[in-house]
């Protein structure tokens, strides 16, 4: 059989800025498989056992516990070192009672550690809204999934959270005013702040949300603006690791 073009490496210096590594103690990391996230905005589930969690030494003790089954993504068994792993996605290691979740910070995508009953939720946006077939709404989520649903009255920069396991809709949060948003990156990006008010787009100029965040009152394009809750937030997005 013939030998799959490419590479799955990525040299440390080429690797994205919101990916937070040490760049010149060694030379490769893993590259991102396609999927829901482009590559700056997810790191490969080796890198993140490996460099974020420390959880091994190398390359070999990495893959021996994804291919073993050790690793889920989500709540579901991942066993490729370059899968996709982006915001929100909840990693667990049962046999170490390990639970990540991944947050943003201005250093970059980042982990957090969560408990036992945050596991199995996520919060996640909402991109597009369209009609299908029977008149029935459809909603794209940021992490790919899809959500059929004529009840929720959301729009694109909404939110809901998910049981994972069931993709059950556990609560909802729109992108409004006194709302609770979460900046995604930048220089305030990981702050978290009450929503001022949100500015209509136009043709020329997008839509964006004035949010009072604790480096001070700030108006933000809504692409990089996540709302996470009400009074509080519905899950911790607060970084909790290194």
């Amino acid at each position: 059989m013939a030998k799959k073009s490419g590479s799955n490496k990525l040299k440390r210096l080429a690797a994205p800025k919101m990916w937070d590594l040490e760049r010149k103690r060694k030379r490769f990391v893993f590259k991102t498989l396609p999927g829901p996230y482009a590559t700056e905005k997810s790191y490969p589930l080796g890198v993140i056992i490996r460099d974020l969690a420390h959880l091994t030494k190398n390359e070999r003790e990495a893959s021996y516990i994804v291919n073993a089954g050790k690793v889920l993504v989500d709540g579901k068994v991942r066993k490729s070192l370059s899968f996709p792993v982006g915001l929100f996605d909840t990693v667990s290691i049962p046999s170490e009672e390990l639970k990540f979740r991944i947050v943003p910070s201005p250093k970059g995508l980042l982990l957090s550690k969560i408990e036992e009953k945050e596991a199995d939720q996520k919060l996640c946006g909402i991109n597009t809204k369209v009609m299908v077939r029977g008149g029935h709404l459809q909603y794209g989520l940021h992490d790919g999934r899809s959500l059929l649903s004529d009840s929720l009255g959301l729009a694109p920069g909404d939110a809901v959270l998910l049981e994972v396991r069931t993709q059950k809709v556990l609560d909802k949060v729109k992108l409004a005013k006194n709302s609770l948003a979460l900046v995604l990156s930048g220089e305030r990006a990981g702050q978290l702040g009450k929503v001022v008010d949100v500015k209509k787009g136009t043709i020329t100029r997008e839509r964006m949300v004035k949010v009072d965040l604790p480096s001070g009152e700030a108006e933000i394009p809504s692409r990089i603006v996540f709302p996470v809750g009400t009074t509080k937030p519905l899950i911790t997005v607060g970084v909790g690791v290194r």
